[in-house]
């Protein structure tokens, strides 16, 4: 590809003052004066990329303008008091926390008969059944940043393992304590630790991880990996404790609510708002509550169940809105974790324009975004420019290295700076650097 025949310069930068782009690299880069609209910049604007996680600038958009900044998800409890059941409704709530789970234990506990046996339900009826997004390599089923999506969530559907074999002696330990969880411990002592870990269940819902390899004496490891079966997790949990609460619970099972007219809320969790899990989600690229605010979305908008799919048409209309000249977007997801998701520069310039621009929630939307040299997946990067004059969203596949977001630069010009990259395969520490390297140029030279 030709940069330059490509390349729109304002002023008398001289374009060789650019990084160059490697020739075996595929590059669109766009750059915009957000004050007057003066194009800056455009290599293959209008092209089609692979957004990675900038895509969450979009769900960032969605969530706000949909939702709105005080949404609150509630998440209930209610008690059949005739047929003694108790239905625990999923809302599709990020990030439910152990303490929301012994809370609503202990109000539920003191709002039943403690002498009365009770089965306990749990309901995700609302949403579709799709733990993960079309698009999703199965090889990322196991890792961290791949967690199941569910109607019912235990945190970020993440547990922690910890290892140690200080004292010659191998323990393990895991938060949170669930109970359906299965963990097989085939590490051996050896010379050097080197761990490999295995996660199944996905089909039937029972969380199950392997841990093989060596652990060397006196040492310790610590490794988050997913879990199947969130809701029956959750589930679990509170029936647990529900019981040290003081009620007796004779099951739990999959059961959906037919009709609530005799039953009575003993417990509501309560979510964090948007405001403040837009920012999380964006800061630390945290999947899992991108592709629950999707879904919220689609269920908000009148879609039931709710499901990604209705999410990310809806997320594909606000783009063909904002920018109509452009080819059609194709989202597969909130989160950029599918490979099949194609936007171009410009359509993330536009998102960026009219989030950051609303009068409504644009502070929102820009305080939700991570900052180069201070936080999120940016504290590291842009070190030789001033911390916050970048704030912006970042994206990598193994391919991909995207980039989106507000810049101020040295003149004091406020302006918005998209780069998407797909690269060879391991070449995504080199994208970035070049990245960092480009948008210092920007900031140097308007």
């Amino acid at each position: 590809m030709n940069q330059v025949c490509n390349l729109l310069l304002t002023g008398i930068v001289a374009v060789a003052m650019m990084p160059s782009v490697p020739q075996t690299w595929r590059a669109g880069i766009y750059a915009e004066d957000t004050i007057t609209g003066e194009v800056i910049l455009d290599i293959s604007s209008a092209s089609m990329f692979r957004p990675a996680s900038t895509v969450k600038l979009v769900t960032t958009y969605l969530g706000l303008d949909i939702l709105g900044p005080s949404y609150v998800w509630t998440t209930e409890l209610l008690a059949d008091t005739a047929s003694s059941a108790l239905y625990l409704i999923g809302s599709g709530a990020p990030l439910t926390s152990a303490e929301h789970v012994e809370i609503m234990a202990m109000e539920t506990a003191a709002a039943l008969n403690p002498l009365t046996s009770w089965h306990l339900y749990w309901d995700t009826s609302l949403f579709m059944d799709e733990s993960h997004c079309t698009g999703w390599d199965d090889d990322d089923w196991g890792l961290a940043y791949c967690p199941p999506i569910e109607a019912l969530s235990v945190g970020d559907n993440i547990v922690q393992i910890i290892v140690s074999t200080m004292g010659d002696t191998m323990r393990v330990w895991t938060y949170p304590d669930l109970p359906g969880l299965t963990v097989v411990n085939r590490l051996v002592p050896g010379w050097t630790t080197e761990v490999n870990s295995s996660v199944s269940g996905w089909e039937d819902g029972t969380p199950s991880v392997t841990l093989s390899g060596t652990m060397e004496d006196d040492s310790r490891l610590i490794l988050y990996r997913p879990f199947a079966g969130p809701p029956s997790e959750l589930s679990g949990m509170l029936a647990r404790a529900l019981e040290e609460s003081g009620l007796v619970v004779t099951g739990v099972s999959r059961g959906a609510v037919s009709d609530t007219a005799d039953m009575i809320t003993t417990s509501v969790m309560y979510s964090q708002p948007p405001s403040v899990l837009l920012s999380s989600m964006n800061k630390w690229s945290r999947n899992m509550v991108a592709e629950m605010v999707l879904r919220t979305v689609s269920l908000e908008s009148g879609c039931t169940p709710a499901s990604t799919g209705s999410g990310c048409d809806i997320g594909g209309e606000v783009l063909a809105d904002l920018a109509p000249d452009l080819p059609d977007p194709v989202l597969s997801d909130g989160s950029g974790l599918s490979r099949l998701n194609s936007l171009s520069p410009r359509h993330l310039a536009a998102i960026l324009q009219a989030g950051a621009g609303s009068m409504e929630w644009g502070a929102e939307f820009t305080a939700s975004l991570p900052v180069n040299g201070v936080d999120g997946t940016l504290r590291s990067r842009m070190g030789n420019l001033p911390a916050g004059a970048f704030r912006g969203k970042t994206g990598t596949l193994n391919d991909t290295s995207s980039i989106a977001g507000m810049l101020t630069t040295s003149s004091g010009r406020d302006m918005i700076v998209v780069v998407m990259l797909e690269v060879p395969t391991g070449y995504t520490w080199t994208a970035r650097a070049w990245q960092d390297a480009f948008m210092t140029w920007i900031w140097e030279n308007y």
